[in-house]
């Protein structure tokens, strides 16, 4: 049997390829000023990057969306985890939370209480979409809401819903 011949095509600004897990992201290559150097990285595609591209949301709704992704991890609700207490200077091991990281908890529990809560369709949207960073589909298929699995479609449309109501919340649109 014959081997594949595979082509290795150069990557050009803005190619999406597909990265080990399933994940997408955009090559960037972009020239410094003034010198003959290049920046050239990955950036990982969000999903609310591809929903604002697509035109499915508006600029407002995904500032939100990424206003709640900072909240999020200020507030350390990250799974990647929260930094030990005791490298903080003053900080013991005794000591719960920084006020920073209940001011956040605060303003993030504001925020899920405007599109309904934690338990609404919405709250989760938001909880696992903008915070958590799944896709639509990761989440509509594995999390869902209420412990049922939802279309695709539908998913979409209770984020984008959420993320307008988010969107007032936070004083991007009224």
């Amino acid at each position: 049997m014959a081997k594949k011949q595979v082509t290795n095509t150069p990557l050009e600004h803005g190619n999406v390829v597909r990265l080990a897990g399933g994940r997408l992201a955009e090559w960037n290559s972009l020239a410094e000023e003034g010198t003959s150097y290049r920046t050239e990285h990955f950036r990982c595609i969000d999903s609310l990057g591809i929903l604002l591209r697509n035109g499915s949301i508006t600029p407002q709704m995904h500032d939100a969306g990424q206003d709640f992704n900072r909240t999020f991890v200020f507030a350390q609700m990250d799974p990647a985890g929260a930094p030990a207490l005791d490298r903080i200077p003053g900080g013991q091991w005794r000591d719960s939370m920084t006020e920073r990281v209940a001011w956040a908890r605060k303003r993030m529990h504001e925020a899920l209480d405007a599109v309904g809560g934690i338990s609404s369709p919405g709250g989760c949207a938001v909880w696992h979409v903008a915070g958590l960073g799944c896709s639509v589909k990761e989440w509509s298929s594995v999390e869902g809401w209420n412990g049922r699995t939802l279309n695709q479609y539908e998913a979409k449309g209770i984020l984008v819903g959420a993320l307008a109501v988010l969107a007032a919340h936070y004083g991007y649109s009224r």
